[in-house]
């Protein structure tokens, strides 16, 4: 086993690998949702677009990132926390796309953990 994740990039068929006590990895565990779930995020983003957050020390986070459900983690010159309302738009986060919900129900029961699939759906 190399420590790449990526050196299967190829490899259409899902497999499951193993990396410690109770962690795996699904391997295009997701492949036959892609088009839905690139779906849903656009989806998302159209409604509540990407953005860089600040960090309370005032720098800014590399990465742009969006939320959607009942709350969304937000980070600014007053701290990191959830909030129901995106601060950028001044609306609700968008509601998670329900295929969101089942595909991580279907992760958890892959990978060994069955009884949090009941908590996802």
């Amino acid at each position: 086993m190399t420590g790449d994740l990526f050196d299967d990039a190829c490899a259409p068929t899902p497999w499951v690998q193993v990396i410690g006590d109770d962690a795996v990895i699904l391997r295009h565990f997701a492949i036959e949702w892609v088009g839905e779930l690139l779906e849903g995020i656009a989806n998302i983003e159209a409604l509540s677009p990407f953005r860089r957050q600040q960090t309370p020390g005032g720098f800014w986070m590399s990465v742009s990132m969006s939320n959607c459900g009942s709350f969304g983690w937000i980070s600014d010159r007053k701290g990191y926390r959830y909030a129901a309302v995106d601060p950028v738009t001044g609306n609700l986060w968008p509601a998670m796309p329900a295929l969101f919900y089942q595909v991580a129900a279907a992760a958890a029961e892959q990978a060994g953990f069955k009884a949090l699939c009941r908590m996802l759906v």
